[in-house]
């Protein structure tokens, strides 16, 4: 059966808009409340379309007149047919109303209008085209009076395009086009719809965020708008015990609900990246501070001036590898035959960066360190002296790479981690 819109107040337009582009959409919703035309609401999933809707119902001349709401995700031809138009039994000669009779004088709101299939596409196009239609199994037509309001989180016209959706049906359905704001275009009106949310759940309705919090929420990128933020609400409500819910509380609640398996070590990826030494640009930083570096064979090690004291300790290790260690986690057994040959070459990379310093020898007239044994201090100077600050992107990449390996001990995996990469793509830009 077609469903009725509920009278609960809708969340995304009873707010005082607060953004530009909410204040904007709600003026064209209201100018289009005033007419009868059809409406078509495009907009991303979770900007609040059916509200939408239903508030353009509610406001309108047709609000004494039934609300009927009809969701073509996935309908079949047949079902789609007995929705709408109704279906008359052949043996009683009941009729069972369909959505266009129970809209009479009301209105008819189509959910993702662009997921319905040609063969419907033809039925909608029939009615609104000639206002009228027949039950199924009847042989009786009846006028249709109904304001039509339909939606689509898709590009409708796209498809028009690819032959997906008819032309001349869009051009039935779309005389007003009003397209809802994501919420990434609406960022001030945030904190007035948490406060919402927390109103209308009676047991969080004292609760608040911290503004570190807020902030947070603020600048998250939703990719499902106002149903994604509805969730973090009620996640974060229902997972901590308390009334003033912090920034990292805030943080969980965003990534715990990811659908990846590597979800819960989001957080814990997010601490090991704040903890990692600036390598961006660090070569050219190192070579002003390579003449003061104490380098491993000319007694203890001095951390790089780049390197905050706070991550001095962590970062002690950097310079202690042995680049054809082996980890647990990359025993043979686990890998494939691709797996092991680039690993071999991933070993032989951090191996000969000799190579590297023939080149520069080669270039820019420089000698040569030794291919095996550390590069001695005044080695490291002269090479700062010289060296070309201009290097490819590539390069460049690929040596922030073995340096995020050397830090993290020769543990591969933990790196690709590090720097949100597979294991197979870091290998990968190492080849590059």
């Amino acid at each position: 059966m077609p469903t009725f819109q509920s009278n609960q107040s809708s969340l995304t337009i009873h707010k005082s808009p607060t953004s530009a582009a909410f204040h904007g959409f709600v003026r064209r919703l209201h100018l289009a409340s005033q007419s009868d035309d059809p409406v078509l609401l495009a907009g991303e999933v979770g900007t609040g379309k059916r509200q939408s809707a239903s508030t353009v119902h509610n406001v309108g001349s047709r609000s004494g007149g039934n609300f009927v709401q009809i969701d073509c995700l996935g309908i079949k031809e047949l079902k789609f047919e007995h929705e709408m138009l109704g279906v008359l039994n052949p043996h009683n000669h009941q009729l069972r109303q369909g959505a266009v009779a129970l809209a009479e004088g009301g209105t008819l709101y189509l959910h993702e209008v662009g997921e319905l299939t040609s063969a419907c596409q033809t039925l909608l196009l029939r009615l609104v085209e000639s206002n009228t239609y027949s039950p199924v199994n009847s042989s009786d037509t009846y006028n249709s009076d109904f304001r039509l309001i339909a939606s689509s989180s898709q590009d409708l016209m796209a498809m028009v395009e690819h032959g997906k959706f008819r032309n001349d049906l869009l051009h039935h359905i779309n005389t007003l086009t009003i397209r809802a704001p994501s919420l990434n275009e609406r960022r001030d009106d945030i904190p007035d719809l948490v406060r919402s949310i927390l109103m209308e759940m009676s047991m969080a309705s004292v609760k608040q965020l911290t503004p570190e919090a807020m902030e947070v929420l603020c600048q998250h990128k939703y990719t499902a708008n106002i149903l994604e933020l509805r969730n973090i609400i009620h996640r974060l409500v229902g997972t901590f015990e308390t009334d003033l819910f912090s920034e990292h509380q805030v943080i969980q609640s965003i990534y715990a609900g990811t659908p990846s398996s590597k979800s819960e070590r989001v957080i814990e990826k997010k601490s090991q990246r704040s903890m990692l030494p600036d390598f961006k640009g660090y070569m050219a930083r190192a070579h002003t501070h390579a003449a003061t570096a104490s380098w491993p064979g000319e007694g203890s090690l001095t951390v790089p001036s780049f390197v905050s004291p706070i991550n001095a300790a962590y970062a002690s290790t950097t310079y202690h590898i042995n680049p054809l260690a082996t980890n647990a986690e990359d025993d043979l057994e686990t890998l494939s035959e691709q797996d092991v040959a680039d690993d071999e070459f991933l070993a032989a990379q951090m191996a000969g960066q000799a190579h590297g310093q023939a080149f520069m020898a080669q270039h820019f007239n420089v000698s040569a360190a030794p291919s095996v044994g550390p590069m001695s201090r005044a080695a490291a100077s002269s090479l700062g002296d010289v060296v070309n600050p201009f290097t490819a992107l590539k390069a460049q990449e690929r040596d922030y790479i073995l340096k995020l390996i050397e830090f993290c001990q020769g543990d591969k995996k933990k790196a690709a981690d590090i720097a949100g990469v597979t294991l197979r793509t870091l290998y990968r830009k190492i080849k590059q």
